[in-house]
């Protein structure tokens, strides 16, 4: 079962301090990152496009993440409640964020998109959420416990990136990494629905063809952070078949596309979950739909 949600209660003084810290440390100069510039490098077009218009679906259909991922996830964080401070990087709309809330840590989450940003503080308005990307955080320098990157790390794989979270993590700081993604090993059905889909992706940067894992491979890195590690996890989540085609209108580059894409598209769709000879249901009529959670963690170096 995935864990219940528990609204975090940060008070308002709290809130009002990480405002605080941030402002005055940007009025000083002090440890920030640069300015951006024109040379710096930007948010993937189709990620803006795509997640920036459909916030709502992306909140209302895409799945949460099991328990057990997440225990596993704070345990080699080295996460504790009360102490830790911890940034949720690209956090979207607070999917991964609202799993850590009930835990008392210092949370503090950092994502692009204005709709995105407006959703997240509609879900959790006692949780600061700051605009700015994974190329300049607007946070203090060795600032960090524990930067976490759900669902959103292969958009910006690149050195810019790890040095960004190298910048405000503490010393001995960790980074954490996890992505949902259909199981297309586990059924049949699951298999030809990504495939109608994922034709779509138009050369995005997506998990699944594991082009994030380049930069991890470069000196550089290696310099930065120790080697990645990593546990997997299987899970099935409950959905109709108004969801399923939710969570497909929720990708980025399915959102991209014209309205007579997706009306095709969908038809695709709810042929394929018709026809399934492999679909199971729960005894209420609901479609189990498999997921794999996989989770990866490392350790800055000095």
């Amino acid at each position: 079962m995935l864990r219940t949600y528990v609204r975090y209660n940060l008070t308002r003084r709290r809130l009002q301090d990480t405002a605080t810290v941030i402002l005055n440390n940007r009025k000083a100069g002090g440890k920030m990152s640069p300015p951006s510039n024109a040379s710096a490098p930007k948010v993937h077009e189709v990620a803006v496009k795509g997640f920036d218009s459909e916030p709502v679906a992306y909140e209302s259909s895409r799945p949460s993440y099991p328990e057990d991922a997440v225990d596993c996830l704070e345990e080699h964080l080295g996460l504790r409640s009360g102490e830790s401070a911890v940034l949720d990087l690209g956090a979207g709309s607070g999917k991964f964020t609202r799993l850590l809330a009930s835990k008392n840590y210092h949370l503090t989450a950092v994502e692009p998109s204005p709709s995105m940003r407006a959703t997240f503080a509609d879900i959790l308005p006692n949780v600061p959420i700051l605009d700015g990307t994974a190329f300049a955080i607007p946070l203090e320098s060795a600032s960090q416990d524990a930067v976490i990157v759900a669902q959103a790390f292969h958009w910006f794989a690149q050195i810019e990136t790890l040095r960004e979270i190298h910048r405000v993590l503490k010393p001995g700081g960790r980074l954490g990494l996890v992505w949902n993604l259909e199981d297309r090993a586990a059924k049949k059905w699951v298999a030809s629905l990504r495939d109608v889909y994922e034709m779509y992706e138009m050369g995005t940067p997506q998990y699944r063809l594991g082009l994030w894992k380049k930069v991890w491979q470069t000196a550089e890195a290696e310099e930065l952070f120790s080697k990645l590690e990593d546990a997997h996890f299987e899970h099935e989540t409950l959905c109709t078949e108004d969801l399923v085609w939710g969570r497909v209108c929720s990708k980025s580059y399915v959102a991209c596309q014209s309205d007579e894409v997706k009306a095709r598209l969908r038809e695709q769709v709810l042929a394929i979950l018709k026809s399934a000879d492999d679909l199971e249901r729960d005894p209420s009529g609901l479609i189990k739909y498999p997921y794999k959670t996989d989770v990866y963690w490392c350790t800055k170096k000095s």
